[in-house]
C-alpha cells in the first residue's frame, strides 16, 4: 500500500454510534435499550487521500466492505452486498418525512 497518501487503519464498531445501520440490533434491556453490531470492526483504507473502502469484519469470519463513491467510480464494479443490505433496511425502516413548517 506504498505511496504518498495511502493510509488504511483500523477502528472497532460499537453500536450504535460505530456501525452501519443496518448492522445494528436493538433489545429491550432493563434500562432501555441495549445496541449490538453484527461486526466488530472496521478497517478504512483511504488512495491518494480520498476514502476508499471500509471492510466491516467479524471474528467469525464474516465481512463486508462499504465501498465510497471514488472507489465505485474507480473500480466499475464490486460487491454490493453492503448496498443491498441498506437498501433492504431503509425499506424496512423508513426515515419519517420532516413536517412542514
Amino acid at each position: 500500500m506504498g505511496g504518498a497518501g495511502n493510509t488504511s487503519s483500523h477502528t472497532w464498531a460499537s453500536a450504535p454510534g460505530n456501525c452501519p445501520p443496518q448492522y445494528i440490533r436493538t433489545f429491550q434491556g432493563p434500562n432501555g435499550p441495549i445496541y449490538n453490531c453484527d461486526f466488530s470492526g472496521a478497517i478504512t483504507v483511504s488512495i491518494q487521500g480520498v476514502p476508499f473502502t471500509r471492510t466491516w469484519w467479524s471474528p467469525v469470519g464474516d465481512s463486508v466492505t462499504e465501498y465510497s463513491p471514488a472507489a465505485k467510480n474507480q473500480l466499475g464494479s464490486w460487491d454490493s452486498r453492503f448496498d443491498d443490505d441498506y437498501a433492504a433496511w431503509l425499506a424496512a425502516n423508513p426515515v419519517p418525512p420532516v413536517p412542514s413548517p
